[in-house]
């Protein structure tokens, strides 16, 4: 089953039919658009076949630039994609699908959203998605709480509260996909807090490593990603280093990245005992990149 009446809540047990009609509106964007396309994929619920979903397929689709797009729009409402530009979704346009926007049923089926290429609204969408197909445990949380959502909203006009319902798990979420999609990978960091600076919550101490963020890289609250840098004994103002772990925290929203020079290794002990001074107030463990 595919299409979901206008504001309706439903939520259905995956089906293989969702992917390959997935599969098949990339191919007819693709015939449309061409080369204006950078990268075009599946996402939402119905990308996640561990969870129930609502039948409605997403796809995001990367852009250069938003007027790209616009200058397709004949062709694509011709193609059945019906650009919405009364959905104010900042950082994105939105075009649908479904015989509501042929005006000969009330059933929506698509949704593509198009974003910029690189920009944090495409890195949201896939990593979402590919957060919760690699954590269990989160996909269960997002069923879980999704099904105690559509419970509680009316079926058929439900649709604005259970957004709301999931905004502060899918923020939460993104913050996590995002400090996960870094590991490995090589950053540029902007030191914020050098060593040897004063820490203005504790008087009298020093912060005993350079301590700053990833600068635009930020979840949907809008907060950067804060990094610890090991192996650098000398302030700095910004610094290239490999991510090497995450700190979790499961009392704070934000997890905090560790980075090290491509040279140096740490061991987990290694690493928990020279972040302790700041650790120590969470609860907090730490995973560490295997590659």
């Amino acid at each position: 089953m595919i299409g979901l009446k206008r504001g309706a809540v439903r939520l259905c047990e995956h089906e293989k039919e969702w992917e390959i009609e997935a599969q098949n509106t990339i191919f007819r964007l693709k015939a449309i658009l061409g080369d204006v396309i950078e990268d075009i994929q599946h996402v939402g619920s119905t990308s996640i076949p561990s969870i129930k979903a609502k039948p409605i397929i997403d796809i995001a689709v990367a852009v250069d630039g938003f007027e790209d797009i616009l200058a397709f729009e004949k062709e694509l409402k011709a193609g059945g994609f019906h650009y919405r530009p009364k959905a104010n979704i900042e950082g994105q346009l939105l075009f649908a699908s479904g015989s509501f926007y042929e005006s000969t049923g009330d059933l929506q089926t698509h949704f593509i959203h198009v974003v910029l290429a690189n920009s944090m609204e495409w890195i949201n969408y896939i990593n979402f998605r590919d957060y919760l197909n690699s954590t269990p445990s989160a996909a269960k949380a997002y069923e879980n709480l999704k099904l105690s959502l559509a419970k509680e909203v009316p079926a058929d006009s439900g649709r604005e509260k259970y957004l709301k319902g999931k905004h502060d798990f899918i923020v939460y979420t993104l913050r996590k996909a995002l400090a996960k999609s870094c590991l490995g990978k090589t950053v540029n960091i902007k030191i914020d807090r050098p060593i040897g600076s004063m820490r203005p919550d504790r008087p009298g101490l020093a912060y005993p490593m350079n301590c700053g963020y990833i600068p635009n890289a930020s979840g949907e609250d809008g907060k950067g990603l804060g990094v610890y840098l090991l192996g650098v004994g000398v302030p700095v103002e910004k610094y290239t280093a490999r991510i090497i772990g995450i700190v979790h925290r499961h009392n704070d929203v934000e997890d905090k990245l560790v980075a090290a020079p491509e040279e140096w290794n740490f061991t987990q002990k290694e690493i928990s005992e020279a972040v302790r001074f700041q650790e120590q107030y969470y609860e907090s463990e730490i995973e560490m990149y295997n590659g």
